[in-house]
């Protein structure tokens, strides 16, 4: 008796994929955000952020051997990237949660640590001017707003995305294909 396994589109592949994903990378933020108070949660965070590549090569790869590897390059990348939006879709739909009802001063912490950090580095020694700038703005309350970080979150992750998309997918099909003259 045969199996009869119906193949899945690239969309609903993806979005299958991409709940799982934008989980982890809400446990990611999670981790992201205990970590100004915890050396081990930046350690997680940043071992989390560096098992991200495995996660997309192991549903590459999955993707291509559910199709019988015969995908394309295009057709995985393109999976890669709608893995990402659906992630982003998930992930930033937490992060306004949290910046805007669990932790309101959160984004306005950030700025301020990343002022202090400036000073104390002497980043802005020859010119003071852009330092002084993001002083007054901050002593005058203009922090951006928790959708345009989101938003802008969003468009970070679907741009690293595509490219560690195409990475990963040259890498699938590349081992596709050594597999392939192996037989």
């Amino acid at each position: 008796m045969e199996k009869n396994v119906e193949t899945k589109g690239i969309v609903q592949f993806a979005m299958e994929w991409g709940v799982y994903m934008g989980l982890y990378f809400v446990v990611k933020f999670i981790f992201e955000v205990w970590s100004m108070d915890s050396f081990f949660c930046n350690a997680v965070s940043l071992c989390m952020l560096l098992c991200i590549p495995v996660f997309v090569y192991f549903v590459m790869r999955k993707y291509d051997v559910l199709n019988g590897l015969k995908c394309y390059f295009s057709q995985l990348w393109m999976m890669g990237i709608l893995l990402f939006f659906f992630t982003s879709l998930i992930s930033s739909l937490a992060q306004y949660i949290y910046y805007v009802y669990i932790n309101p001063e959160y984004i306005k912490l950030q700025f301020q640590s990343a002022v202090e950090l400036m000073e104390a580095w002497n980043v802005m020694a020859n010119d003071p001017s852009l330092l002084d700038a993001m002083k007054e703005g901050l002593d005058k309350g203009n922090v951006p707003s928790p959708m345009s970080v989101v938003v802008e979150r969003m468009w970070v992750n679907l741009f690293f995305g595509s490219l560690l998309s195409a990475a990963i997918a040259w890498l699938v099909k590349l081992r596709a294909k050594s597999n392939f003259t192996k037989q």
